[in-house]
C-alpha cells in the first residue's frame, strides 16, 4: 500500500470518527485525538533500540495527519508510551473505547457493529504497512503488531454488550433444535 492510499484510509476513518462526535453531542474532538493515537500507534512499531528512522516518522506524520512536534519529544514520548511495548500494551487507544461504547449503543437497539471492525482494521492496516516497509516482513515489528491487536481483540471482548463476543466468537451462537425441544429439520 503507497502512502497515499494509507493516508487516504486514515482521512476516511477521520470522517467516521466526526460522525460519531456530532451524532452523539460530544463535549470534545474525536478527531484530532484518532490522529494522534495513530501516529503514536505508528511510533510503537517502529521504535527501536531507542530510536525511529527519521523518514518512517514522516511517513507517519504525513498518513496520520498528525505533526510530531520535536521541541517537545519527551512529552510526545510519555503521552504516545510508545518508548516501551509494555506501556504501550496496558491499554488500547481511546479510539477503541469509544468504537466499543457506538457498537454497544447499535447491539442495544438491534443494529450491525461495525465501529470497533472500522477501527481495527484501520489499525491493521497502519500496521501491516509499517512491518512491510522495508521491502520484507520485519518480523520484530510484526511481534508487536501481534501483541496489539491481541490487545485490542481482549479489550472488545472484556467490555463488548454482546454475549456472542464476549465468549470469544464474532459469529452467532448455533442452538441445536433438538437441544430445545424443538424437532431438528428433515434431511431431504
Amino acid at each position: 500500500m503507497d502512502i497515499q492510499e494509507l493516508k487516504s484510509t486514515i482521512n476516511d476513518f477521520g470522517r467516521a470518527m466526526k460522525l460519531i462526535q456530532e451524532k452523539s453531542n460530544a463535549d470534545s474532538d474525536l478527531v484530532e485525538p484518532a490522529r494522534a493515537e495513530i501516529a503514536f500507534f505508528g511510533m510503537y512499531l517502529i521504535f527501536d533500540e531507542g530510536s525511529f528512522d527519521e523518514k518512517e516518522l514522516e511517513l507517519i506524520e504525513e498518513a496520520s495527519g498528525f505533526k510530531v512536534n520535536r521541541n517537545h519529544w519527551n512529552e510526545i514520548m510519555e503521552l504516545g508510551r510508545v518508548e516501551s511495548e509494555e506501556k504501550y500494551l496496558l491499554q488500547p487507544p481511546h479510539t477503541f473505547s469509544v468504537m466499543v461504547d457506538v457498537d454497544n449503543m447499535l447491539y442495544g437497539i438491534g443494529e450491525e457493529m461495525t465501529a470497533y471492525n472500522a477501527a481495527y482494521e484501520v489499525y491493521k492496516l497502519v500496521g501491516e504497512t509499517l512491518v512491510n516497509i522495508k521491502g520484507f516482513t520485519d518480523e520484530k515489528r510484526q511481534g508487536k503488531l501481534d501483541r496489539f491487536l491481541e490487545m485490542v481483540e481482549k479489550f472488545r471482548r472484556d467490555n463488548s454488550d454482546d454475549p456472542g463476543i464476549r465468549n470469544g466468537r464474532d459469529e452467532e451462537i448455533f442452538v441445536n433444535p433438538a437441544k430445545k425441544g424443538v424437532p431438528a429439520p428433515k434431511k431431504s
